[in-house]
């Protein structure tokens, strides 16, 4: 389990708890599930930041201003995420902590891999270039092809895979960690 902020006291009190939890063997995560992220008392934009230097997995818990709630679902539509607020008290963290548990497990299937999407090394680089802000006409330039190439390849990527926007493929692609 991964937990991500600047708040590092809520952060050690998220750990302790995550201590006692896995003491009295309540926990069936596997390495690595679910993401934490505290961003309590932090702006919108430090928040955009935090989640595009770590992004988050399939199954994520934000603590965070109810304020934030919205941009937080809009951020990542794809994404099974809780949306807690700062004045969380331990035994909703825990039961927050179960839900993501069972989810993770209810929704794992048998020889369930990270990536289930096969992309292109064209397709994983224009995806890369994407999440990293870059323009059609950058990651052309950058990729030496046209833009209408590079319009087509990225259409043709949320055709497969079925989104609509391109805020939800990104954050599919994300979610997935390809």
């Amino acid at each position: 389990m991964t937990i991500y902020g600047k708040d590092r006291l809520f952060i050690y009190g998220i750990e302790e708890i995550l201590k006692q939890i896995n003491k009295k063997n309540e926990s069936h995560f596997r390495h690595g599930e679910p993401t934490i992220y505290v961003t309590a008392g932090m702006d919108i934009m430090e928040i955009y930041s935090l989640v595009f230097t770590h992004p988050p997995r399939h199954y994520s818990i934000f603590i965070s201003s109810e304020r934030h709630f919205e941009s937080l679902s809009l951020l990542f539509p794809g994404l099974v995420k809780l949306c807690l607020a700062e004045r969380l008290r331990v035994d909703e963290l825990r039961q927050a902590l179960e839900v993501m548990s069972l989810l993770s497990a209810q929704n794992r299937q048998p020889g369930d891999t990270n990536s289930t999407l096969k992309l292109t090394r064209a397709e994983q680089q224009i995806m890369r270039l994407l999440l990293r802000g870059h323009s059609v006409d950058d990651i052309a330039r950058i990729r030496g092809v046209s833009p209408t190439t590079v319009s087509v390849q990225r259409t043709v990527l949320m055709k497969r895979t079925g989104t609509k926007s391109l805020q939800e493929l990104c954050s599919l692609y994300t979610a997935m960690g390809i």
